[in-house]
């Protein structure tokens, strides 16, 4: 892949993050929170699709009038303060191009494990793990642990996605999807402006966590775990350091559970507990699955 071409796919899924963010807070009126990540956007927009255009004979998706006429209409909304369009247009028009164009990239090039991006992750992540008995690879064959059940693939928004199989059962951590529209309902869900700490089983890739650190500026994050072939997937083919970045997150490895049982028991009344349920699905250990099965909303044993 080009620089330019890998430099576009990058910040378009920055520009869909921060889309899909927008059209939530449209959709909920709260158009203040809106704007504001608009006006922010404004320029990613406009970069990500001069540089479509420029490299035209790459894409070859539509014709370059009918994409100026798509900046112009979201534009000219945003001028007039015609939210209901604005996200129309943002999530029927624009979300669904760059998705295209995410998805014509990830056909044509070999977009490949980088040695350089795990070990980076791996450095991070061993100054933020509060458990010293974790022992991580200095090394990494994918391709063995893939060969254990677990699938990565890309989503068509461009980031990876990972799928495992427990026993009889296949299921996926994360959408094929618009990923970051997903792990931001999720957080949003979980976000209370009276917690200042976070207790949360299931790493997964992070993305779930990465909204959470955004969406409470403040709060620290204890992420538990108990699979450490999904804590060095995630540290493969994500860019799992950035989670970390904030200095206000923190990972347990805890493959016996022993740990989080302790922990779920000392929570104080500022401090909540969530279960992803995709990991919750991950559990190899029964006392991991009996002490859990409660805090998960929906399972069918």
């Amino acid at each position: 892949m080009t620089d330019n071409i890998k430099a576009i796919f990058y910040k378009n899924i920055a520009l869909l993050e921060q889309t899909d963010k927008a059209i939530c807070y449209f959709r909920e009126q709260q158009n203040d929170i809106a704007l504001g990540i608009i006006a922010d956007s404004i320029g990613l927009i406009r970069n990500s699709i001069e540089s479509i255009i420029v490299n035209r004979e790459y894409f070859q998706l539509v014709s370059t009038d009918s994409v100026m006429e798509m900046l112009s209409a979201i534009l000219e909304s945003y001028k007039k303060g015609d939210y209901i369009l604005l996200a129309d247009l943002l999530e029927l028009q624009l979300i669904s191009f760059i998705i295209g164009v995410q998805e014509l990239i990830m056909s044509r090039e070999e977009i490949a494990f980088e040695e350089d991006d795990y070990q980076e992750n791996l450095n991070m992540l061993k100054n933020n793990c509060i458990d010293s008995d974790m022992l991580l690879s200095d090394s990494i064959d994918p391709q063995e642990l893939l060969k254990e059940g677990y699938r990565v693939e890309f989503s068509s928004c461009g980031l990876m996605t990972l799928a495992a199989r427990n026993e009889d059962a296949d299921f996926y951590f994360h959408t094929n999807g618009r990923i970051y529209s997903e792990a931001f309902m999720l957080a949003r869900h979980w976000y209370k402006t009276n917690v200042n700490k976070y207790v949360i089983y299931g790493l997964g890739f992070g993305y779930h966590i990465y909204e959470l650190i955004s969406l409470s500026k403040r709060s620290e994050i204890i992420i538990y775990e108990g699979d450490m072939n999904v804590i060095l997937l995630a540290c493969a083919f994500t860019r799992l350091k950035d989670i970390f970045d904030s200095g206000r997150v923190k990972l347990v490895y805890d493959p016996e559970f022993n740990k989080l049982e302790d922990r779920i028991k000392s929570l104080k009344k500022n401090e909540a507990f969530y279960v992803h349920y995709p990991s919750f699905q991950n559990i190899r250990n029964k006392k991991g699955s009996l002490l859990l099965k409660k805090y998960v909303s929906f399972h069918i044993s």
